[in-house]
């Protein structure tokens, strides 16, 4: 058991082969799975963890460091059948965090509201609003020990995140939206932009400005710090469908 096994738990429950809709609640396969139990369930398909591990959440993930887990600390160096987890350790609980796994470089595969289940995401396919590929506190990369191998990876000095270019500002509008999934409050209207907080599902923000920029629709006010914030709500093309609703 290695890779291909775990890649192929997840391709056997991909949202278009099955009734697997993406679930914080009903995530043990009956009939759905969210972003945490998919991967645990691929890892032990893979080898990785033993059959009785009980289901965790991307807390306990994080915690697989060291026994299961490798972690990698630079972009560069993933690979497929490595795992992404976003959210801060120790915040990421809930609707606060996300995982999944790559299928390739610059590809993942994972259980999404989005997408309402397991989903493949690349550069294609808006893989820019799930990551930011580049490493930080909160968005971090393992390595899981296919075989009992470890890994041996330095860590690396982190890249300044880049700023938004061709933003266009579509209205002004005073109103609000309430989440459907964890949004990320970015710095700027670009998904390479930095993660400055992250809003939990239910959640309500209010805003004045929507804008267009990056291949996504964002909404955007003044935060308490004085600058200004964005979050974006929806793509503009392919899948439309809002993770926030108004």
């Amino acid at each position: 058991m290695g890779v291909k096994e775990a890649l192929d738990w997840m391709d056997k429950h991909h949202r278009h082969k099955g009734n697997y809709p993406y679930s914080m609640v009903k995530r043990n396969g009956n009939p759905g799975y969210d972003c945490s139990s998919a991967v645990y369930y691929a890892l032990i398909a893979g080898g990785v963890l033993p059959k009785n591990t009980p289901i965790g959440n991307t807390e306990t993930l994080f915690k697989l460091k060291g026994k299961y887990l490798d972690e990698i600390y630079d972009y560069k160096d993933v690979r497929a059948g490595d795992i992404f987890i976003r959210g801060g350790e120790g915040t990421s609980a809930g609707a606060g965090g996300h995982t999944g796994m790559f299928y390739k470089k610059d590809g993942i595969i994972h259980s999404n509201y989005s997408n309402n289940g397991i989903s493949y995401n690349d550069n294609k396919s808006f893989i820019g609003y799930f990551l930011d590929r580049r490493r930080s506190s909160n968005e971090r990369y393992f390595r899981p020990r296919y075989g009992g191998q470890k890994l041996d990876i330095a860590p690396v000095k982190q890249q300044r995140p880049q700023k938004a270019s061709g933003k266009k500002l579509i209205k002004y509008e005073k109103w609000h939206g309430i989440t459907q999934a964890a949004c990320h409050v970015r710095a700027d209207a670009s998904t390479n932009s930095a993660i400055v907080a992250t809003y939990p599902m239910g959640s309500r923000i209010n805003y004045d400005r929507v804008y267009e920029a990056n291949g996504y629709r964002w909404i955007s006010y003044v935060g308490n710090s004085g600058k200004r914030r964005y979050v974006a709500y929806r793509r503009t093309s392919g899948n439309t469908r809002a993770w926030i609703t108004f």
